[in-house]
Parts: structure tokens; C-alpha cells; sequence
């Protein structure tokens, strides 16, 4: 048998944050169980988000945040990770307009994970609606400089 197990040390873990919309497609839930197996990621916090858009009645409308968070933590307790990362729950809709930000608890751990004093790089994957990250740069602008945005589908937008 093989033996690749390997440390990875701390200094070279990338810091991350994974928002998804885990109930929206199938690919989330992959996606979620790789980033955890994968020693190079420091997991920060696990965001879940909302598909209003694409959800063709399957959930009651402004539920589907609350779908995924169920998902994230089915799938934590499946890989007997339960209580390992924070999990939040992200916005149930999309925001107002383009100056008024949608405060939630995952909004700020957004934030907070950014304007953390560490010297390593921060990633957010985002996986569909970036209305949380866009929340979250409202409130503290400054983040922008301070972390790394990988996205991931999302509804389009009006310039594409």
C-alpha cells in the first residue's frame, strides 16, 4: 500500500473560506469534501448560501440559504467532522441595491477572517450568489486588499 501522507507546515497553509450554496448542485458537495481533505487549506469557516435564483420551486422561496446550511452540515457529520469549523449561515436573499449591505453573522465573519492579523493568504471560494462577499466589502472596504476571491457561477449580471 502507498503512504503519501504527508505535514503540510503551518506557515505554508493557505487560509480559506469556503462559501457555497451546498443544496443548489450537485458539485458543491464534492467541492466541499475535497477543500476538507486537502492539508494544504487552513478552513476557516464554511459559509452557507442562498439560490433563489435557479430554485424552480424546490424550496420555499427565501429558504434556500437554510437548505444549504443543512446540507454543509450533513455532509460535516457524514465525514465525522461535525463542530470542527465554524459554519454560517449566509443572507436568504439577494441584496437591495448596490449600497446597502445585508448584515449577518456570516457577513462579518467575512470580515473579521480578513482583517485578521496573519501573514498567510486568504482565499474565499465562492460557489454561486457573491451577495455575502459583496455585504461584507460594503461594511469594510478595505478587505479587497486583503484576501483573494475565487468565484464560481452565480446568477449573471445585467453588463454580461
Amino acid at each position: 500500500m502507498w503512504n503519501y501522507a504527508f505535514q503540510v507546515p503551518e506557515q505554508k497553509k493557505i487560509r480559506y473560506i469556503v462559501h457555497t450554496d451546498c443544496k443548489n448542485e450537485a458539485d458543491d458537495q464534492f467541492t466541499l469534501a475535497h477543500i476538507l481533505m486537502t492539508d494544504k487549506l487552513d478552513v476557516r469557516g464554511i459559509i452557507a448560501g442562498h439560490f433563489d435564483e435557479g430554485n424552480y420551486g424546490r424550496y420555499p422561496e427565501h429558504q434556500t440559504a437554510q437548505a444549504s446550511l443543512d446540507e454543509v452540515n450533513l455532509i460535516l457529520e457524514l465525514m465525522d467532522l461535525a463542530g470542527r469549523y465554524p459554519v454560517f449561515k449566509g443572507s436568504e436573499v439577494g441584496m437591495p441595491d448596490e449600497k446597502t449591505p445585508i448584515v449577518t453573522e456570516a457577513a462579518r465573519f467575512i470580515v473579521e477572517e480578513a482583517m485578521r492579523d496573519d501573514p498567510r493568504p486568504l482565499f474565499i471560494g465562492m460557489q454561486g450568489a457573491v451577495t455575502d462577499l459583496a455585504c461584507a466589502i460594503l461594511m469594510e472596504p478595505r478587505i479587497c486588499e486583503k484576501m483573494t476571491c475565487i468565484w464560481i457561477g452565480g446568477a449573471q449580471h445585467e453588463s454580461c
